[in-house]
């Protein structure tokens, strides 16, 4: 375990917002989880758990938190990133499926990239995702048909209350971009998910991967700071398309912009010469979803999370 005094939050992000927190809790084992209740004691502020950062908006300014980051660089004997644990195979009603244990700050185009190369399907709709596997979990991370939970057998995650323990999906509730456990818990943190991935002809899978790729890079600007998508999709329906016809697409704050390529896509130009300010952000934030109300009669929920939630 490792404790860094006030990091600066806006370089573990994608978004490169944010302002400092207590101290910065990075865990090199689970047997740390021992010790996590103690440390978070001693720092003292809100717990809050911190992957990749690839979705997350966070307030300027001196934050009363403490970030917790779960075995982010997990390495084999050889120095190499950590691979995913097969655990074995079960026969599914449409063929074979084989069990992987995977830690929750393994990054998810490294996860893509090794079950792709052995013929396991199931994410290849979340290539260009920038995050780790905790996160993926915790939003139910999915695109182009494909979406975490249901690939999910177990997952062993740590509570104050309980500890480090392993639940099954009785003990979740997933849904559209949403993730929670069932009992109630003042926070949690995902260790590490067993994943069931269908076998499938690896060819056929890195030529779906490339062809998302393609697709996502061409509508999304995925070369920019961004933090994904801003909002969720309303039933049946784009926000993207809402927000264009809304007149967000290029509307501009300061540093921050709703991306031309893709309107639900808040990015930060860090060249600009002006500094980014959360509080723009979240003023064009507030711009769009009046002017889709006002419009269209949609309300906009928030797929991007809010450190500290402030609403």
């Amino acid at each position: 375990m490792k404790i860094i005094d006030r990091p600066a939050l806006a370089e573990l992000t994608t978004l490169r917002l944010g302002g400092s927190a207590i101290a910065e809790i990075r865990l090199d084992s689970l047997a740390d989880c021992e010790r996590l209740p103690e440390a978070l004691s001693l720092a003292g502020g809100s717990a809050h758990v911190l992957g990749g950062g690839s979705n997350l908006l966070i307030r300027d300014g001196e934050l009363p938190i403490t970030v917790i980051r779960p075995l982010m660089g997990s390495r084999d004997a050889e120095g190499r990133p950590a691979e995913p644990e097969v655990l074995g195979a079960e026969d599914g009603p449409d063929g074979k499926y084989t069990l992987l244990r995977v830690g929750a700050g393994m990054r998810m185009p490294f996860l893509l990239s090794w079950t792709v190369r052995r013929g396991l399907a199931g994410l290849e709709g979340l290539v260009g995702v920038p995050g780790r596997v905790g996160g993926a979990v915790a939003m139910n991370a999915g695109s182009y048909g494909c979406s975490t939970a249901p690939l999910m057998r177990s997952l062993t995650v740590f509570t104050p209350e309980r500890g480090l323990h392993e639940i099954g999906p009785e003990g979740w509730e997933a849904s559209y971009r949403r993730f929670s456990l069932v009992k109630p818990c003042s926070w949690y943190m995902s260790a590490s998910v067993v994943l069931a991935m269908k076998q499938d002809d690896p060819a056929k899978l890195r030529r779906i991967m490339q062809e998302n790729f393609l697709r996502k890079k061409s509508g999304q600007p995925v070369h920019e700071h961004t933090a994904g998508c801003v909002f969720k999709n309303p039933e049946g329906e784009s926000a993207g398309r809402l927000l264009d016809a809304a007149g967000m697409k290029g509307r501009r704050r300061g540093a921050l912009r709703f991306s031309e390529m893709h309107a639900n896509f808040l990015a930060h130009d860090t060249k600009c010469g002006i500094p980014g300010r959360t509080e723009d952000a979240l003023a064009l934030i507030a711009e769009a979803r009046a002017a889709v109300q006002e419009r269209f009669g949609v309300s906009l929920e928030m797929e991007v999370k809010e450190w500290p939630a402030w609403r």
